[in-house]
């Protein structure tokens, strides 16, 4: 039986087993997704939270973004799967990549950030780990900073050695785990927020290197005509596109459709984002993170005890 560090083997039917010979590398199997955000609400709690605030303290849009992603993988764990040598993975963590630039300029120095966040995780929380992560990303020490001028100091031939090796191991389900840990390209999700720079979103590439199986752009703000269900009456507000690439073979579009629409909602009305997910002993094993895994074992020994008294 395979073992990977980062990851725990996902049995599966064989008939999906076979996607995964049909569908051999990421770029034959990127579906992609377009929906709108209707932030109006969004701008509304922003506001009455914000309130009587500091300028330190406020919430931003994009916190409410990565709390609303990480609570849409804490209630739909199938999303933080990939396959790898012809096998289906859940990762064993929720890590969250994006690009940091030091300056919002277009010659501004960028970073990546890697992040992990628990399936707990509240508006609160999330403020308090980005704002630390990002102050860090532009003034601190970024140890994907440091890797990337480390390793491109390198010849080019050792340059091409270094990728080859860990596509091929990780390929054969053995990961050099000291290296594809920090790596943006093993995470759960990338996002790329084009809004933050006024561009619109874009459908982005998932990366063949690395195990991440899902890509979010989150574009500019802008108006746009929205039809009132109730009224039938158009109204002119201020909406986000997003345009996300997925890995298909990761999960059914029966699943992976109402997941999206999840995340959009959470965005949408971030209301429930105050306070934590209360999460079953079931939902919390079904993600198996590694945080949680004797836990999770325990409950498994419980549950064939039971099995074999029946």
């Amino acid at each position: 039986m395979p073992r990977r560090p980062d990851a725990e083997l996902v049995k599966t039917s064989k008939f999906h087993e076979m996607e995964f010979y049909i569908m051999k590398r990421k770029v034959d199997s990127s579906i992609y997704f377009k929906t709108q955000v209707d932030l109006t609400h969004t701008y509304e709690f922003l506001e009455e939270y914000n309130k009587n605030r500091k300028d330190e303290e406020k919430l931003t849009l994009f916190q409410i973004y990565l709390t609303a992603a990480v609570r849409t993988i804490a209630l739909r764990y199938k999303i933080n799967r990939f396959v790898a040598g012809k096998r289906l993975w859940q990762r064993n963590q929720i890590l969250f990549a994006f690009v940091v630039k030091k300056e919002k300029t277009e010659d501004g120095e960028e970073i990546n950030a890697m992040i992990e966040f628990n399936p707990f995780e509240t508006l609160e929380t999330v403020q308090k780990i980005i704002n630390a992560e990002i102050y860090e990303a532009r003034y601190g020490v970024n140890k994907n900073e440091e890797d990337v001028k480390f390793w491109g100091a390198m010849p080019r031939f050792l340059i091409r050695f270094i990728f080859w090796l860990l596509k091929w191991t990780d390929d054969r389900n053995m990961p050099i785990y000291s290296l594809t840990k920090d790596i943006p390209m093993w995470a759960s999700v990338f996002l790329a927020h084009l809004g933050s720079i006024n561009i619109p979103a874009v459908y982005h590439h998932l990366f063949e290197l690395g195990t991440t199986s899902l890509l979010i752009t989150l574009g500019k703000i802008h108006k746009a005509p929205i039809v009132n269900e109730e009224t039938d009456e158009i109204e002119i507000k201020e909406v986000m596109e997003l345009k996300i690439n997925i890995d298909d073979r990761i999960a059914p579009g029966s699943y992976t459709g109402p997941t999206i629409e999840l995340f959009k909602s959470l965005i949408e009305n971030p209301e429930s984002l105050i306070e934590p997910p209360e999460l079953t002993d079931e939902q919390l094993d079904k993600l198996m993170l590694k945080k949680y895994k004797k836990e999770r074992k325990e409950r498994e020994k419980i549950r064939r005890k039971e099995k074999r008294k029946k």
